[in-house]
C-alpha cells in the first residue's frame, strides 16, 4: 500500500505506508508533513491492525475522509483524505517487478511493471544548479559533511540529511530523511521517505535538486513541453519569477495555468514559504470576501472563531488567484486597495493588517473585453496584468500531444501494467483538437489505460468527452475573430437545441452546463425554445 499526495488532480509525490503506525500533520516530526496552515501539527495517524488500515484523528477536531469528518474509520485503496487544499488518497502498490505474459505466438516473457520501467537501472540522473550526476551506485547520501557522496554546500543542510536508494523488488529510487534538522522536501511537501518519479525536486535546505531521466528533462518546472510555442512561456516565467510584480496567466481552461503559477513561485525569493491557490468561482460570493481576507470571531452567524484569510495565510509567500474574472464588482475594489497598500481588513474588523503577499492570477476569459462591458474594473485589470503570460492551448502545439500522451500514460498504469499506443492511437489524438486542452488528453489517456485490457493502447481504445461550451465559445473566439462572446454563446446554443430536437435536457448536457443555467440563457437571449418559435 502506499499514499499519494495530490494538489488538484497534479500527483506531488508517493510515500510507502509500510511501517505500523504513519503520522501526519504540519510539524516536521510527521511522517508526512503537509504545508497546510488548516492542518494541526499532528492530524491524525494511519495504523496497521489486524491486517486492516485505521485512520485515527489525533488533532481533537475530526480529519476528513471521502468528504466526512472522522475520528476513527477504516480505509483502504481508493480512500481520500483531506488536508486543506492537499488530497492523501490510497493505492495499492505494485506486487512483483516481473509478471509473466503470454504472446500471441504462445511463447512466455517476462514484462517489467510500470513502476520499474519508469525507473530503468542506472537511466536516472540528479542534477543540481551546478552538477548532473548518473545514479550508478543503490544507494547515495547528501549532506553539508565532507564524507558524503555528494556534498552539499549549503548552510541549512545537515551534516547526513538524506540517502537515496533503490529499491530492489522493483527498481525504483526513494529518498530516506535521515533525521535532518530541517527535513527533506519532495515538490513542496515534507516526508521522512517518499518515492522519486523523474521531474521531481527534492530541496535539502535551500539547496534543490531534480530527478532526470537519461534523455534529460522535457519542458521546464513541471510543465511538459518540448514546443517552441511554449518557449516563450517558459522565458518570461524565468524573467517574472525572480520580481515581486504580479503576473495575470492567461490560457483557455485546462490549458496549465496552475502548472505556471507553481513554477513562478518555485523560482521566487518566496519558494520556501507557502503558495496558497484560491478558485475564484469555486467560493460562493458570500464567503469570498471571509475566505480572501478572513474574518473576526462573531462578525456573521457561524463565525464562532477568528480566522486568518488566505492573504494572511500566504504572508511571505504567494496567492494564486485563479478565475480571477468571476469576481463580483465590490470585491474587485477591495482586492485593488489591497494590492495598492499591502493592507487587509478582516469582515467585521475595523484595523487594517499588513500583509506581504505576491499575488498571481489566472483566468480564461477575456478581462480586455470584460474591462469594455463594465464587469471588470479597468484599474483592477491594469494592477494584475503588470506582466501577463499567455499559454497556448494544445491545438497550437501539436508535437506536445504524443509526449504528454506517453507522460500521462507512464502516470496511469503503475497498476494496471505495462501499457504503449499504437501509432494509429498517437495519430488519432495528435489529429484531435482538444477542446479541453491538456485537462482533456489526460483524462482521455487515463480512460483507455484503465479500460484497455491490452498492452497496445489502439485508437478505438480512445474516446474523447463532447466539448463543454466553455470550450467552443473560447474556440470560436480563436478562428471566428469579429464575434462578441454573447454572439457566440447564442450561436452555440441555437445549434444545440437544434441538435437535440429542442429538448433542453439533452442540449445542457452536451454543452456541458447546467439544464437551470440553459434555460436562463434562453431567456436572456431570447433564443428559440421549439421549431414553432422559429418560423417568421
Amino acid at each position: 500500500m502506499e499514499l499519494v499526495v495530490l494538489r488538484g488532480s497534479q500527483e506531488l509525490v508517493t510515500l510507502p505506508l509500510d511501517r505500523d503506525a504513519f503520522r501526519i500533520g504540519r510539524a516536521g516530526t510527521n511522517d508526512l508533513a503537509v504545508p497546510e496552515p488548516t492542518v494541526s501539527r499532528m492530524q491524525c495517524e494511519i495504523r496497521r491492525t489486524d491486517g486492516r488500515l485505521l485512520l485515527v484523528d489525533t488533532s481533537g477536531n475530526g480529519t476528513e475522509v471521502d468528504g466526512k469528518r472522522r475520528t476513527e474509520v477504516e480505509i483502504g485503496p481508493g480512500s481520500r483524505i483531506g488536508f486543506g487544499a492537499l488530497t492523501v488518497t490510497l493505492r495499492s502498490r505494485p506486487e512483483a517487478p516481473v509478471a509473466e505474459t503470454t504472446l500471441s505466438s504462445g511463447q512466455r516473457t517476462d514484462v517489467l511493471p510500470a513502476a520499474f520501467a519508469a525507473h530503468p537501472p542506472g537511466g536516472l540522473f540528479l542534477v543540481s544548479r551546478d552538477e548532473r550526476r548518473k545514479l550508478k551506485a543503490d544507494s547515495l547520501t547528501l549532506g553539508a559533511d565532507k564524507g558524503n557522496d555528494w556534498p552539499v554546500d549549503d548552510p541549512y543542510a545537515s551534516s547526513f540529511h538524506c540517502r537515496l536508494v533503490r529499491k530492489p523488488e522493483d527498481g525504483s529510487w526513494h529518498v530516506l530523511d535521515l533525521d535532518s534538522t530541517n527535513g527533506t522536501f519532495i515538490n513542496g511537501v515534507q516526508v521522512g521517505e517518499a518515492r522519486l518519479e523523474p521531474g521531481s525536486v527534492l530541496r535539502i535546505g535551500q539547496a534543490e535538486f531534480r530527478l532526470e531521466t537519461e534523455q534529460g528533462e522535457v519542458g521546464f518546472c513541471g510543465i511538459v513541453s518540448e514546443s517552441p510555442a511554449m518557449e516563450r512561456v517558459f522565458d518570461l516565467i524565468r524573467r517574472a519569477a525572480p520580481t515581486d510584480e504580479t503576473v495575470l496567466i492567461t490560457g483557455e481552461s485546462g490549458s496549465g495555468k496552475e502548472l505556471v503559477a507553481r513554477a513562478l513561485h518555485a523560482l521566487s525569493r518566496r519558494a520556501s514559504h507557502l503558495l496558497v491557490p484560491l478558485n475564484c468561482s469555486a467560493v460562493t460570493k458570500n464567503l469570498l470576501e471571509s475566505e480572501l481576507f478572513g474574518h473576526e470571531k462573531g462578525a456573521f452567524t457561524g463565525a464562532s472563531v477568528r480566522r486568518k484569510g488566505l492573504f494572511e495565510q500566504a504572508h511571505g509567500g504567494t496567492l494564486f488567484l485563479d478565475e480571477i474574472g468571476e469576481l463580483v464588482p465590490d470585491l474587485q475594489a477591495k482586492l485593488l486597495r489591497v494590492l495598492e497598500n499591502g493592507e487587509v481588513r478582516p469582515v467585521g474588523s475595523d484595523q487594517p493588517r499588513h500583509v506581504d503577499t505576491r499575488v498571481l492570477a489566472a483566468t480564461h476569459r477575456s478581462l480586455p473585453e470584460q474591462v469594455q462591458t463594465g464587469a471588470f474594473r479597468e484599474d483592477l485589470y491594469y494592477r494584475i496584468c503588470v506582466i501577463e503570460i499567455r499559454i497556448p492551448p494544445l491545438r497550437e502545439r501539436p508535437q506536445d500531444i504524443p509526449l504528454l500522451a506517453r507522460f500521462f500514460l507512464d502516470q496511469s498504469t503503475r497498476q494496471t501494467g505495462a501499457r504503449r499506443f499504437s501509432d494509429a492511437a498517437i495519430d488519432r489524438m495528435s489529429s484531435y483538437r482538444f477542446p479541453g486542452n491538456v485537462r482533456e488528453l489526460k483524462h482521455a489517456v487515463t480512460r483507455a489505460a484503465i479500460m484497455s485490457t491490452a498492452e497496445l493502447i489502439e485508437a478505438d481504445d480512445l474516446s474523447f468527452a463532447p466539448p463543454t461550451l466553455a470550450d467552443r465559445v473560447a474556440e470560436s473566439k480563436i478562428y471566428r475573430p469579429g464575434k462578441t462572446l454573447r454572439d457566440v454563446e447564442i450561436e452555440t446554443i441555437r445549434q444545440a437545441m437544434q441538435a437535440n430536437d429542442f429538448n433542453q435536457k439533452a442540449a445542457a448536457r452536451d454543452l456541458g452546463i447546467a439544464r437551470s443555467t440553459l434555460h436562463q440563457k434562453i431567456d436572456r437571449y431570447k433564443i428559440p425554445r421549439g421549431r414553432s418559435d422559429e418560423l417568421p
